[in-house]
């Protein structure tokens, strides 16, 4: 449904939207029975304020052109006055020369428009424009060759049997390479405790299936991957929020909100969390696995950049650290090596294993067991870990260009936090900077920044955005970040607001 605003018409916004709709509905482009967009959707596509949304929908309902029901959304319900229609006018048709699968849709779709993160084919590279949005690997450092060597032997050695259907829990000598690795790393792991998915997005959908009914509580970092806040909106959790700070997710209110209420489980990141970049300390990961015992709570560790650490100062998992079962762990291949083969594994107790697996079966029956021997013998021959080292480098060199282009570029006011290690780095704006202007003033010069809104359930009340370094060289970080700066620096001083304390910035 594409709707135009004259913001410079003496028309309202809200009136605008309205008679758009209406248009739509009598013409019949907007069957009868079609769901419209949900508020908060389409307020963000037009760049306007929800209630206006609201008010536009309010108006086609007094006029009984649709109907808003609890649960499932505003639907069109009728096109209006009927026109009469001459006598030799034929009759419409009773049967639709097409269904109306809007209509047909189960409900609460609508959420997953919000996915800002989804994995897509990355913009051609033809063009100027420099892109600081997506969160996916530089394709020029992918090692095709190696890959097609250890894929053509594993052809050789095991020929059809790679062919056929496999396990549901995964190719055993690939999950022994995985569980070798994460015992390498301190993660104390076995081959029967993994279970290889269709990357980590999967293992995130299998869990949410496996354990969340309608109503039940999510604890969630704030902010915190935007993908999954869709993942939860879809299974009907209930999103709380717990702010992060400079050390982490903010114990002390996780504490005091685990006082009051029973939690279904907590999803978060240890390692370079996104957005954020923080990596929480292994004091801060012992006092959160001594309140998830004391009040039963379960933990789901997202790992998703935990191989891409260059400064040496190696922090064990959560899941290392937990002696009661409590942690059920997520990782994946996508970042540190190429995200097309969608090979990533879930580490989980044995009894909920096996739930999972029964689910993984129903979904899929297994993920491509080619492509996991192809990756078992990449790293049997040591190729991976090669991999990951001129990656550190890249990402290393890219991040110090960052930090270095954030001072010379940014205004006062500008709060960042350089990670040490993954993509990730995470602006706050100065006071009164709206970050739906910057993001659009940068994109007209060709600029491409993430608004920060996405990451969170809720308003955060302060303007933010997520830089991601893993496509653009050392030239284009400079250059982009001198755009953004060079409209921040205008957007600061057109705003002239003192920062106070409604600019609440907590974890930089």
């Amino acid at each position: 449904m594409q709707l135009l605003l004259d913001r410079d018409a003496k028309a309202p916004l809200h009136q605008q939207i309205e008679a758009q709709i209406r248009d739509l509905i009598q013409s019949g482009d907007l069957a009868v029975g079609s769901r419209l967009p949900a508020t908060r959707g389409l307020a963000r596509s037009l760049g306007v304020n929800r209630s206006t949304v609201c008010s536009a929908y309010d108006a086609l309902a007094a006029y009984g052109f649709v109907e808003a029901r609890v649960g499932q959304g505003t639907r069109v319900i009728s096109r209006g006055p009927l026109q009469e229609r001459p006598a030799s006018a034929p009759a419409p048709a009773s049967i639709p020369s097409r269904p109306d699968w809007t209509g047909l849709l189960a409900d609460g779709l609508d959420v997953l428009s919000d996915q800002i993160d989804a994995p897509c084919a990355p913009a051609a590279r033809l063009d100027d424009s420099i892109d600081f949005t997506g969160i996916i690997p530089d394709e020029r450092f992918f090692p095709v060759d190696r890959l097609r060597r250890c894929l053509d032997d594993v052809l050789r050695r095991e020929g059809v049997s790679l062919l056929q259907y496999g396990s549901t829990r995964g190719y055993k000598p690939f999950r022994d390479i995985v569980a070798q690795r994460m015992r390498l790393s301190g993660n104390p792991v076995e081959a029967e405790e993994i279970l290889v998915v269709n990357g980590a997005q999967q293992g995130l959908e299998l869990f949410c299936k496996a354990l969340l009914d309608p109503g039940d509580a999510v604890v969630v970092e704030s902010p915190t991957y935007g993908n999954l806040l869709s993942l939860l909106r879809l299974y009907r959790a209930e999103i709380v929020s717990v702010p992060m700070t400079p050390e982490g997710l903010d114990l002390r209110q996780l504490e005091t909100l685990l006082q009051r209420r029973r939690v279904k489980f907590l999803y978060t990141m240890p390692h370079f969390q996104n957005p954020t970049g923080v990596t929480t300390s292994q004091r801060h990961r012992r006092r959160l696995l001594e309140m998830a015992a004391e009040h039963d709570l379960a933990i789901l560790e997202d790992g998703f950049e935990e191989e891409l650490r260059w400064d040496g100062g190696e922090v064990l998992p959560l899941r290392a650290l937990d002696r009661h079962g409590r942690v059920c762990y997520v990782g994946t291949f996508s970042k540190g090596l190429c995200p097309g083969f969608r090979i990533g594994w879930l580490v989980a107790d044995t009894q909920l294993g096996s739930h999972l697996e029964q689910l993984k079966r129903a979904t899929d029956f297994h993920s491509s067991v080619l492509l996991q021997a192809t990756l078992a013998e990449f790293c049997r021959r040591g190729e991976y870990d090669k991999h990951l080292r001129r990656l550190r480098r890249v990402y290393r060199a890219r991040m110090a260009r960052t930090a270095s282009a954030l001072r010379a570029h940014m205004p006062a006011g500008t709060r960042w936090r350089i990670p040490a290690g993954g993509y990730c780095v995470w602006l706050e704006l100065p006071h009164g900077v709206s970050e739906t202007e910057i993001v659009a003033r940068v994109a007209r010069d060709g600029v491409h920044v993430s608004p920060g809104r996405h990451f969170f359930p809720s308003d955060p009340g302060y303007g933010c955005v997520r830089l991601s370094i893993s496509r653009v060289n050392e030239e284009e970080i400079d250059g982009g970040l001198a755009v953004v700066g060079r409209h921040l620096h205008v957007l600061a001083q057109e705003t002239r607001r003192a920062d106070g304390g409604s600019n609440v910035r907590p974890y930089i």
